[in-house]
C-alpha cells in the first residue's frame, strides 16, 4: 500500500475546507447577515433572511477560492474557522439586542 504524499494530503485537506468549510462558512454567514441587515438597515425580517440567504451563496463562492488561494492549507482552515465563529457570534449577538 502507497503512503500519501504531502501534495497529497494537502490537496485533500483544501478540498475538505473548500466543501465543508465553505458549506459552513456559507450557512453561519446567512445566520450572521440577518440581525446586521434588520438593526443596520431597518429591514423586515422576511427580507432580511431573503437577501442573507443570496449573500450566503456569495460569501460560499469565495470562501472555495479562498481556500485554493491560500499558502498552506491549515491557513485556509484558520480562516474558515474565524470566520464562522465571527458570523455566528454576530447572530447570537444581535439576536439578543
Amino acid at each position: 500500500m502507497r503512503s500519501f504524499t504531502h501534495q497529497q494530503l494537502s490537496l485533500t485537506a483544501r478540498c475538505l475546507a473548500a466543501i465543508v468549510g465553505a458549506y459552513c462558512f456559507a450557512l453561519a454567514s446567512s445566520f450572521g447577515m440577518v440581525p446586521i441587515l434588520i438593526n443596520m438597515f431597518d429591514s423586515l425580517k422576511a427580507d432580511a433572511v431573503y437577501f442573507a440567504t443570496l449573500y450566503s451563496y456569495i460569501f460560499g463562492f469565495i470562501a472555495i477560492i479562498y481556500v485554493f488561494c491560500r499558502r498552506k492549507a491549515w491557513l485556509a482552515w484558520r480562516d474558515i474557522i474565524i470566520g464562522c465563529t465571527s458570523f455566528m457570534t454576530i447572530h447570537f449577538v444581535g439576536a439578543i439586542g
